[in-house]
Order: structure tokens, then sequence, then C-alpha cells
């Protein structure tokens, strides 16, 4: 979230300005599916007020998982209405910045650590709305069934995305978006978790997104894949192989999204690296070298 110049916004709600006492809106961020701002609250506070625009309604989900875990890891939920909400600041540094200047070594025990706070037990009950990995994988399970230069390696992982489903011995809150860019410090140096999907589901599927990310021509090195997948595996105890399966199965969802985003400037990019991710995936998987 860095800091971009001051606009006057005329997409932003004044509505939310008055209700939650909020002055000096700063965008900060334009996405396909949200604008961002810093704000002051009354008390003189920081926070970050994350507008929906109509193709990013699906993360009020997000909001009910921030919501439900209050603070643990993530961001705290300060405010919300139907399609915005109010969070604490969580300040300018991502992981992605501390992965660019010292690699994997720093940031992937950053995300160890961060993984039992997202799923730690609560006493209360998971919100209903939260999203199941069965509709999660939706636009896999329809990329298989196209005709396409991309159906078969869609339907390799659309076969092990299933049977990963149908197999799932626990189910828990999950974040579901989880990567460098979406993890923060701030001022006070912890980190926490920005942006959530709000999924429920297999607690090994939270890593799956971190194997396509950062960018960067590391993605293209098998012994990374193998390393991230023997690094996570004991966070949701379970074994590396499951953890590639998820991540391979993940980078053809990705996949299947940027196909569906025709307009998106970065999509063949996206569509290139994670290609390749589940290509190294499927190679490791069938040499059984983890």
């Amino acid at each position: 979230m860095d800091e971009g110049s001051p606009s006057v916004d005329p997409l932003l709600r004044s509505d939310l300005l008055r209700g939650w006492s909020l002055n000096a809106p700063r965008l900060i961020a334009d996405t396909h599916s949200s604008r961002l701002y810093r704000v002051r609250r009354a008390d003189g506070s920081g926070a970050i007020l994350k507008q929906l625009k109509p193709e990013g309604l699906r993360e009020r989900a997000g909001f009910a998982y921030l919501a439900w875990r209050n603070g643990l890891g993530c961001v705290r939920l300060l405010e919300q209405s139907d399609d915005a909400c109010l969070l604490d600041d969580a300040g300018t540094q991502s992981l992605a910045d501390l992965h660019k200047a010292e690699g994997d070594e720093a940031a992937t025990p950053v995300l160890c650590e961060l993984l039992p706070l997202l799923h730690a037990p609560s006493d209360r009950p998971p919100p209903p709305d939260l999203i199941p990995l069965e509709r999660h994988f939706r636009s896999l399970f329809r990329l298989a069934e196209k005709d396409g230069p991309h159906r078969e390696m869609a339907v390799w992982a659309a076969r092990h995305a299933r049977d990963l489903i149908d197999h799932q011995t626990r189910q828990i809150p999950l974040h579901g978006d989880l990567h460098h860019d979406n993890v923060m410090r701030g001022i006070d140096g912890t980190w926490r978790v920005i942006d959530p999907q709000g999924l429920i589901g297999d607690p090994a599927y939270e890593v799956a997104n971190i194997f396509g990310n950062p960018g960067g021509a590391h993605l293209f090195e098998p012994a990374r894949v193998v390393r991230l997948a023997e690094t996570f595996a004991p966070v949701p105890g379970c074994d590396p192989r499951t953890v590639l399966r998820y991540a391979g199965a993940h980078a053809m969802l990705s996949t299947a999204w940027s196909l569906n985003e025709p307009d998106n400037p970065n999509a063949t990019e996206n569509i290139r690296e994670r290609l390749a991710v589940a290509g190294f995936v499927r190679s490791l998987i069938g040499q059984q070298s983890v």
C-alpha cells in the first residue's frame, strides 16, 4: 500500500466518510476489484478505506473472514458496510519488498509464523458466507471441459483438485489469497495479512498461491518448488506432496481466471508463469520427488 497522490475521486462514497467520521482521503490503489484510500479517523489515527467495485463483490466473504479473525494474524476490520470496509492501516512495506531484498530465506519464515495465527481455533463459529473450495475451483473445472491449448493441463489439475476436495479431512476458515503482496509490516514491526478471499476448506490449500509469487525468474526454479513444499507441509500437518498437488491445481485455477480476463494487461504474463509452476509440479509429482 504505497502512498499515492492526493486525489478527488467522484466514485468515493461520501456517506462512508460521514458515517465513519473520516477525512483526508488519499487514493492509494485502484485495482480491478476495489479502490483503496488512506484516510484519517476522528481520533487522528490512520486507516484504510476499501470500496469494492461490482467485479469485487465476492470479496465480501473476505470481510467476514477478517471480522471472525478479529486481528489475529490479519489486519483488523474496524467498520463494514455492504460493499466497503474500514481497516487498520497495515503499513507500507510488503513481504514482497523483503523478498526482493533478501529472497525466500527471509520471507518464508514470516509466512510460517503467520500461518498458525491465521488457522488458530476460535470460540466463535465460522462465518456462514465463507466460500467452499468446491465453488472456489469452479473456473478450473470449467476450463477442463473446454477444448483449447490448455485443456490437457487443466484436466490434470482438475483431477487433483477434485480428489483433494473430495477427501478433505479438516475444513477451517482460510485467508484464501496468501502471497507476499498481501502481507504487510506495520510501524510497530508486526507482519499482518490483508485482502483475504474468505474461503473454508483444507488448510493445506492456504499456501498454494505462494508458489507463483512474487513474480520473477525464481518461479522457474524446480528446486524452489520442492523447498517450499517441504517447508510449508509441517505447518498444516500434511505431507509435501499434498501441498504440491494444491499448488499445481491452484496454478491452473489462476490460469483459468486470467483466460477469463482478456483485457487484463497482466494476463499473458500470469498465464505464462502459472503454466510453468503447474508444469514443474506435475513433473515432480510424476517423479515422486517429494
